[in-house]
């Protein structure tokens, strides 16, 4: 994934919000709304969503200078809207930090001097017009026909699963660990990470690239393979964090990850009686530092790392029996690569 590619994603986004702006400028209120949300979607990231779904149109068709911008543009509306699911998602963890950065409605709360009800439903209605421009800049992207018809299938059913899946995760965490299952969890995964962050770019850009249906089923499942190991690696990450700084809404909530399911899995009756006294602690640094040394001593993050190099391995395995040229497949084998070290950098 060329890295230039992350700089002309932030110019298209950067253009998009000045024009949302400039377009609204006759209101001074509006204008530090738009300019933080731009500050917001732009910094720290990795934009993989759109770099993915162009990395999967240049291996399809192996062409690989820049694609025509039909491509970039629809490339782009997916990085605005994980933007706006950033900003719903770190109000429903209350979170007050996003990549060592104040979240939107922390912005707004400190740069707009408002209560923190007031920025928080602020937050809630940016995150509102942010999915509005994504999608009118998908409307401008200048696809025309069954393609642009296609392409918005994708998108939706896309965004679709994405809201099930965060609904799952809100749902489970009333849950007890004894009465969740590995499938439970995987279907989780399956729609609230892998389908916008690896699978739905990756069926986009083949779309954009023509491909056959039967490809763009491949790269579905491929897809949801390399999503579930890279959601597992952020798992693992949050436990490496420092503990006495910013946001841990894992350790927190008592979130029902693979990696805490994997420890209660494990655990020993006695190791599940001191897991559920720590889930039940009251929230502070004692708490994280218990569950984190319960976690690590069960074992499960050996566990987790395995379980993310049999998914990956599952993937390359896919990609043989694949409906693929030689090179199309060497260039997916080398994105699994780069995208499995990627997530495991993380953990």
């Amino acid at each position: 994934m060329p890295g230039e590619d992350r700089a002309r994603i932030d110019a298209r986004l950067t253009r998009v919000f000045d024009q949302t702006r400039r377009r609204y400028a006759c209101n001074p209120q509006v204008a530090p709304l738009v300019e933080e949300a731009l500050k917001f979607t732009l910094e720290g990231g990795k934009r993989i969503r759109p770099r993915l779904c162009l990395a999967a149109y240049r291996i399809l068709t192996q062409r690989f200078e820049p694609p025509p911008a039909p491509v970039w543009n629809v490339a782009v509306v997916l990085e605005a809207l994980h933007a706006f699911m950033l900003v719903h998602d770190d109000l429903m963890d209350q979170s007050l930090t996003r990549r060592d950065r104040p979240t939107l409605h922390e912005r707004y709360r400190e740069g707009l001097n408002v209560s923190a009800r007031t920025a928080g439903d602020l937050g809630i209605v940016a995150g509102d017009w942010m999915f509005a421009l994504a999608i009118r800049m998908l409307g401008r992207a200048g696809l025309q026909g069954t393609r642009l018809a296609r392409v918005v299938r994708i998108i939706a059913e896309m965004l679709i699963e994405t809201g099930l899946g965060q609904s799952l995760d809100l749902l489970h965490d009333g849950r007890s660990l004894e009465s969740i299952t590995e499938e439970d969890i995987t279907t989780l995964y399956r729609w609230k990470t892998a389908r916008y962050t690896v699978s739905g770019p990756l069926v986009l850009g083949a779309a954009l690239a023509n491909a056959p249906a039967a490809t763009r089923r491949c790269l579905n499942r491929f897809g949801d393979l390399l999503g579930f190991g890279y959601q597992i690696c952020n798992d693992l990450e949050s436990l490496e964090d420092d503990l006495e700084r910013g946001d841990h809404a894992d350790l927190d909530t008592g979130k029902r990850t693979y990696v805490l399911w994997t420890a209660h899995r494990v655990l020993d009756p006695l190791g599940r009686a001191a897991l559920a006294q720590a889930l039940e602690a009251p929230v502070g640094l004692e708490r994280r530092r218990r569950l984190r040394d319960l976690i690590v001593r069960s074992g499960a993050v050996a566990l987790c790392r395995q379980r993310v190099r049999d998914l990956r391995n599952e993937a390359v395995e896919l990609l043989q029996e694949a409906p693929l040229t030689v090179a199309q497949r060497q260039d997916f084998l080398a994105l699994a690569q780069l995208f499995t070290d990627m997530g495991s950098a993380a953990s």
